[in-house]
């Protein structure tokens, strides 16, 4: 009995001396993967899809790991992504229709856990879960189109004119989960501190669930300003079964009316509740402090 314990002692022993705990940070820029339609591009030429993918920019992470022995090991870590602007709506040169423009950028932290092999002393793999913890998908909208203002009783307080829109919504998503994958390659600069490159392949949507206005202006061409109450009022007037607008203007002014409401729920009033790609493949350069 005393040897089997002296064994199991020293079984555990090895592996303490082996483990090791580890902290790392990192940046870099990655491209768009696995793109999905955002929108449409309308002109007088006809419809086309905008494509893209919000986790297009720049990546930023901190990790924390624990090797177990020289090859196996675990790794929690959280990132930022501050992504490029993709184009979700266009619309030009088309009689019936508001001339607009509206682009989408991802501005989200996220959160993952993985485990790591390393092949050799530089050479590893790490692979896991990913997921979003908050941030947004920021949209930034201007549209153009001559509009009468109504009032909340339906009576018409100024004639139509030319009429700039301008505002900013916020998308909040629901809880995703998603993969994360990279290969690496690490030096060594000291007993403590390693300098490390790595390819990395993020795949993860996150599924629209509410959005919030974060600016609003609309001004005419006659100087006036039109507040968010009275543009909501003309657009219900505009969009009512009584209304003699084309229908594809009605569509297009109903959407509008809900990219500039304080909450919108998506999923309700007809909508539907859109996936956001966050997919993207990367390059990362860090550097480990090992403990």
């Amino acid at each position: 009995m005393k040897k089997t314990f002296l064994a199991v002692f020293a079984l555990f022993a090895s592996s303490a001396i082996q483990a090791q705990f580890y902290v790392s940070a990192s940046g870099g820029y990655a491209v768009g993967a696995n793109e999905k339609v955002l929108g449409s591009n309308v002109s007088a030429t006809g419809v086309s899809e905008l494509e893209g993918s919000y986790g297009e920019g720049l990546h930023t992470q901190i990790r924390g790991g624990y090797f177990f022995n020289d090859k196996i090991g675990v790794e929690v870590g959280v990132g930022y992504v501050f992504g490029l602007d993709q184009d979700i709506s266009k619309t030009s040169g088309v009689p019936t229709l508001p001339e607009s423009m509206v682009a989408g950028r991802g501005r989200a932290f996220g959160a993952s856990l993985v485990g790591i092999y390393n092949f050799t002393d530089n050479i590893y793999v790490r692979a896991g879960l990913l997921t979003k913890l908050g941030g947004k998908t920021e949209a930034t909208g201007s549209v153009n189109t001559a509009l009468p203002v109504y009032d909340a009783a339906g009576n018409v307080i100024a004639a139509p004119a030319p009429t700039s829109i301008d505002f900013t919504t916020n998308f909040r998503g629901e809880f995703p989960i998603g993969f994360v994958g990279a290969i690496g390659y690490k030096f060594e600069l000291s007993e403590k501190i390693w300098l490390f490159t790595e390819l990395e392949y993020m795949n993860i949507d996150v599924t629209r669930d509410t959005s919030d206005l974060g600016s609003f202006s609309a001004v005419r061409t006659d100087g006036r300003i039109v507040t968010r109450d009275e543009l909501t009022n003309t657009i219900t007037v505009l969009t009512s079964p009584l209304s003699t607008l084309p229908d594809t203007t009605k569509a297009s002014l109903t959407s509008l009316s809900y990219l500039i409401r304080d909450e919108f729920t998506w999923g309700t009033e007809g909508t539907v509740k859109p996936d956001a790609p966050y997919s993207s493949f990367g390059i990362n350069i860090g550097v480990m402090y090992k403990f």
